[in-house]
């Protein structure tokens, strides 16, 4: 039988990464290619990004405090799992939060699509914001273990 604390290791290494890739690695290939392959539109595009680009806001502000609130609660309940269930759920839980995360560059992607020159700063923003996110919410590998009672 395998070690279960190298099993939650294992598990919370897979998600880490990938988080990683997707909430670091991707935005900044985002970053990188959008003035090339995202064409702007006019300068009177600018008032509908800006509508847009609250709600963006919002949405992503939503996104940071559900992955908060779910956070506690995952950690609170971790002992109560079963060893085996364990590290399942910490990799369940790192990619939905990577996910909530990064749908904020794509949020970045449209509202620099549809804003015009204004916007650039906006969508670079949102852009960035997956990377931040990622490292200040999503817990490091000392809380899971401490979460997990072992």
């Amino acid at each position: 039988m395998s070690d279960p604390l190298a099993s939650l290791r294992r598990a919370f290494l897979t998600a880490y990464g990938l988080g990683l890739l997707l909430c670091v690695v991707w935005p900044l290939v985002l970053e990188g290619i959008l003035v090339r392959v995202v064409p702007q539109p006019g300068a009177t595009a600018g008032e509908l990004a800006m509508e847009l680009g609250y709600t963006f806001t919002g949405l992503t502000a939503m996104a940071a405090l559900f992955a908060v609130r779910r956070r506690a609660k995952v950690l609170a309940a971790l002992p109560t799992l079963e060893p085996i269930r364990q590290p399942g759920t910490l990799l369940r839980e790192i990619l939905l939060c990577s996910a909530l995360f990064e749908l904020s560059a794509v949020y970045g992607v449209l509202c620099y699509a549809m804003g015009g020159p204004g916007a650039e700063r906006y969508g670079r923003t949102f852009i960035a914001l997956p990377a931040l996110m990622f490292f200040l919410f999503v817990p490091n590998w000392s809380k899971w273990k401490a979460a997990s009672g072992r």
